[in-house]
């Protein structure tokens, strides 16, 4: 999840090889609904799922919501019963304001998840290659001090994503690595509530 253009599709498509496909490069995004991809991992079956960007005007954000839910209650209703494993928030480090949009979107994301989830959550940066390393290092560092520092103290984690298929896939085998160190430890039911 988060604000368009911030490379959510880029990252899955890099992640499972499927170059091009649903990548918007113009100024509209390119994911209007949800986009389910399926992928192998260690052994683990991974569902991707690809939201409209928050701010997207059509469809809404409720719509977004609704959408989600609606394809997590199906997905619920199949055997074996998936495992919401850990939420994306893509954040696009080349920002140089976090005001507007991507402050509104923020707040948005962390009422939707609310502090249960937040373990689970994953603050991803995006579009290094558009800043000068210091610079990108020190938009960081202020993130982690004050936007995202209330989320971080209740467990989110974050990951700087910098390569091309490289990074999306050392982040999937974390997240991967984490569910099967959570299974050994008896902890392997998931996020049952996003929200309580």
């Amino acid at each position: 999840m988060g604000p368009r253009g911030t490379g959510k599709s880029s990252f899955i498509a890099s992640a499972t090889e499927h170059k091009g496909a649903g990548v918007g490069h113009d100024l509209t995004s390119c994911t209007s609904s949800i986009m389910v991809t399926r992928c192998e991992i260690e052994g683990f079956s991974v569902v991707l799922v690809d939201t409209s960007g928050l701010e997207h005007m059509k469809p809404s954000d409720l719509d977004i919501l609704k959408l989600i839910s609606d394809w997590l209650n199906n997905e619920y209703q199949t055997s074996p019963r998936p495992v919401l494993s850990a939420i994306l928030y893509f954040h696009r480090i080349s920002d140089n304001r976090m005001a507007g949009t991507p402050l509104k979107n923020l707040r948005f994301f962390e009422k939707l998840c609310g502090k249960n989830a937040m373990a689970n959550t994953i603050l991803v940066t995006t579009m290094w290659d558009e800043v000068e390393p210091e610079v990108g290092e020190e938009r960081l560092k202020e993130l982690k001090d004050s936007y995202w520092k209330m989320m971080i103290s209740a467990g989110s984690t974050t990951f700087e994503c910098k390569g091309a298929r490289g990074s999306p896939m050392n982040l999937l085998q974390r997240v991967v690595q984490q569910k099967k160190e959570q299974e050994l430890m008896g902890k392997g039911e998931g996020m049952d509530q996003l929200q309580k």
